[in-house]
């Protein structure tokens, strides 16, 4: 499952500051006896310690929230790294402990002096000049804040894959009936989410398999193209879905409905072939209702495959056979099965 969920809104350096002060500011001691210069420098006291726990508080929240990249599975840690790196983020939540020791000298050093205060007035001067190096520090990190909030906010929306189950992914051109197939196989309505690195959206499906749940992924932006046509962040958004696919279906419009060529999907295929060495890739021919015989034979020549499956995803025509027989010829699949197997013991 996506190992960010856990993070939450990053506050900017001036909303922090804002919360501290304004809470401190309504502090109330209890009501004293003792002199007027020993009860203000109480409560001046009282104030940098209140400001202390909450930016501290605050500021270690949003550090202990992130995952150790190092133990999260390579598939997030990747698609991480497509977004922001993850060097970048750790030397800014580096920053924010560092930030946090300050504050914490600080205020020890700011108190320390306080106790030996004698006026009123001296000790008020003395807690605002500690606001004043206090606001510095935070202000300091208004940069580094906002880069990790935008991680935060980009990371929740990662899909949340089961690592433990069997995975295949959909490719192929756009509108040769990707997600319809992703609909069909699904026993629920497939979850849509966003998918950070591009303006497009995931489809995760579940599907039944034996006494276990699969998982079928349509991936647009990335496996409906060449790869020519891909960005930097976008191919290694293909790199994280090598850690994530047992098996690949190539989805092929066999009547060219979809608006590309034959001899597009054959070369798109032979790409994902080059990309992805050692899956299991599985070439279907959709749209069996409207393909003609000939048209069947010709893709099938093109691909040089002769027994490429047929379905339809309008009518659900074979769909489920031939996806049960794909299931039964992927080794990686049928490890995981096992696996299951194994643990459900």
């Amino acid at each position: 499952m996506n190992p960010f969920t856990k993070l939450k809104y990053i506050q900017s350096s001036k909303e922090l500051l804002d919360i501290a002060f304004a809470r401190a500011s309504k502090l109330t001691l209890p009501k004293s006896k003792k002199p007027t210069h020993i009860r203000v420098r109480e409560r001046e006291i009282a104030k940098l310690k209140k400001v202390n726990e909450i930016l501290t508080t605050r500021l270690e929240e949003v550090v202990k929230r992130f995952p150790n990249f190092d133990e999260i599975h390579p598939f997030y840690r990747t698609l991480a790294d497509t977004v922001i790196t993850i060097d970048e983020i750790r030397q800014a939540l580096a920053s924010v402990t560092s930030a946090i020791r300050i504050i914490r000298s600080i205020i020890k050093e700011s108190i320390r002096k306080l106790r030996s205060i004698g006026t009123p007035n001296e000790a008020r001067k003395l807690r605002s000049a500690a606001y004043g190096r206090i606001s510095s520090v935070i202000n300091r990190l208004e940069l580094r804040l906002t880069l990790i909030r935008r991680a935060a906010n980009e990371y929740r929306r990662f899909p949340s894959i089961d690592l433990d189950l069997p995975v295949i992914v959909v490719a192929g051109y756009p509108n040769v009936g990707k997600s319809s197939l992703v609909a069909i196989l699904s026993s629920a309505k497939p979850e849509i989410a966003e998918y950070p690195f591009t303006t497009k959206k995931i489809s995760v499906g579940h599907f039944p398999i034996n006494s276990n749940e699969g998982q079928v992924l349509d991936i647009p932006g990335l496996l409906d193209r060449p790869m020519k046509k891909r960005n930097p962040i976008e191919q290694r958004a293909i790199a994280a879905i090598q850690y994530l696919a047992d098996a690949i279906i190539f989805l092929i419009d066999p009547t060219l409905h979809c608006g590309f060529e034959l001899s597009n999907q054959v070369a798109l295929f032979q790409e994902i072939t080059k990309v992805f060495v050692g899956f299991d890739i599985f070439p279907v021919l959709n749209k069996g209702d409207i393909a003609s015989l000939n048209e069947i034979k010709i893709a099938r020549s093109e691909f040089k495959r002769g027994g490429i499956p047929v379905i339809n995803t309008l009518t659900d025509g074979d769909v489920d056979r031939v996806f049960r027989d794909i299931i039964s010829r992927s080794e990686k699949i049928q490890e995981k099965l096992k696996h299951l197997l194994s643990q459900s013991r």
